[in-house]
């Protein structure tokens, strides 16, 4: 699988570089903390779902999916923490809030589909 191809890949891209730059906006006393653990968890999503797209082990692609949407409810919660400490406002706090649902439903999509049992002609 061509992983640059997955809508989910590409969204959750996109997420990771809004992350990147939220988190600019954040106090300069939370750049080695809540920051770190923001970007570190946001880049590391779409990096999941490029090394289980690109494997030819069915069991090893989908681990790391699964890591892949666990990155994406750590993530959640972190943006929640951030949003608790008045560091974003309610309007980006949806907004990427929506775009993490958004990931997950693709994500979901895509590893029922690869459950699905191959039909032999």
């Amino acid at each position: 699988m061509n992983y640059p191809d997955l809508k989910f890949w590409q969204k959750s891209r996109r997420l990771s570089t809004e992350i990147y730059r939220t988190v600019q906006t954040f106090p300069q006393e939370e750049r080695g903390g809540l920051c770190q653990q923001l970007r570190e968890t946001a880049a590391q999503i779409p990096t999941d779902i490029a090394i289980g797209a690109s494997s030819k082990y069915h069991e090893f692609a989908i681990r790391q999916l699964q890591m892949a949407k666990a990155g994406l409810f750590k993530l959640e919660t972190l943006i929640l923490i951030a949003e608790d400490l008045e560091y974003i406002d309610e309007d980006k706090l949806d907004t990427i809030l929506q775009d993490i649902t958004a990931c997950q439903k693709l994500m979901d999509d895509y590893a029922r589909s690869m459950n699905k049992p191959k039909v032999k002609a």
